[in-house]
């Protein structure tokens, strides 16, 4: 069994900045990463990145290009394709898909996932979670597009949808919506939308190439079905903490942390998506957070 002084799971920006501050403080560690390369949510965000002093990067490819040349993380050599399966807490052993380790520290950054719709289960008319609308949205021109969800990414999406597809509908399942006001404020310009308040999909069928939604609804006068060629879901994420079930959670399987992101027992720590929630998502956040966790393992070990 390989001994490891501060084993990180998760190769996004929180994870590789662990590496980094690893690094610094002479602390040894290795970084497994369930993908087939490193960057995690970074891949996934086509928009422009504003607020990661000190550039303003077109996109997360860009910032993770920029990343991979510091030179902690050119020489760490992460293990990819090996996800861990269980933390004994007791033993600190950790067992993933490929090893098992005898860890002083774990430090979980594993991010988060989207949620799914478990009556599209199978639809092939469903636009992948990662689809941008604002790189890829011209993809769509002339189309019928449901978009599902009443937070901010739902009415983004809407919103930079409608200016290609033919309509757009928007699925709500409350009766108010989530979003901000820079972006529900925009719903009455824009002239091909339409809004379903209450109402969720029961059942889909294929029709010509195109997509049935059986809807079910609160309010009277909706349609019972509507029929688009593709289908959006922004319905949230969850945190990526189902291989560790004795860590407590809060929300949607988001780590609870102290002040120095220790979880309990206190020599797993958390850091990133996987324990600030949706609403505190932030690339700076992370990469803060990794700063505190490292140094409180490096002053852990210098006075245990």
């Amino acid at each position: 069994m390989e001994h490891v002084q501060v084993l990180i799971t998760g190769g996004g920006i929180g994870g590789l900045s662990a590496a980094i501050w690893c690094q610094r403080l002479g602390l040894s560690c290795l970084l497994v990463e369930k993908a087939d390369h490193i960057g995690g949510q970074l891949l996934h965000i086509r928009n422009e990145i504003v607020d990661f002093p000190p550039r303003v990067y077109p996109h997360g490819y860009d910032l993770l290009e920029d990343l991979k040349l510091h030179p902690a993380i050119q020489t760490l050599h992460p293990r990819l394709e090996e996800a861990v399966i269980s933390i004994d807490p007791l033993t600190h052993i950790v067992t993933t898909t490929k090893n098992s380790y005898q860890a002083d520290f774990v430090i979980v950054a594993t991010g988060v996932s989207a949620n799914v719709i478990p009556a599209l289960e199978g639809c092939s008319r469903v636009l992948s979670t990662e689809f941008s609308t604002t790189a890829q949205a011209p993809l769509i021109t002339g189309q019928d597009i449901a978009v599902i969800g009443g937070g901010d990414r739902a009415l983004e999406s809407a919103a930079n949808l409608s200016k290609f597809a033919n309509r757009v509908d928007l699925l709500i399942r409350s009766h108010h919506l989530r979003a901000r006001t820079q972006w529900t404020t925009r719903l009455d310009e824009l002239p091909n939308l339409r809004v379903f308040w209450e109402t969720q999909i029961d059942t889909y069928e294929v029709r010509d190439e195109k997509i049935a939604l059986k809807l079910r609804s609160v309010g009277s006068g909706q349609p019972y079905e509507i029929v688009v060629d593709w289908i959006l879901p922004r319905i949230g994420v969850h945190g990526n903490s189902d291989s560790f079930p004795s860590l407590a959670t809060f929300g949607d399987g988001y780590l609870q942390t102290d002040d120095f992101q220790r979880t309990s027992p206190e020599w797993i720590y958390a850091l990133g998506d996987v324990s600030n929630g949706a609403s505190y998502a932030s690339l700076s956040l992370a990469v803060g957070q990794a700063m505190k966790a490292v140094k409180h393992i490096s002053l852990q070990i210098q006075h245990p």
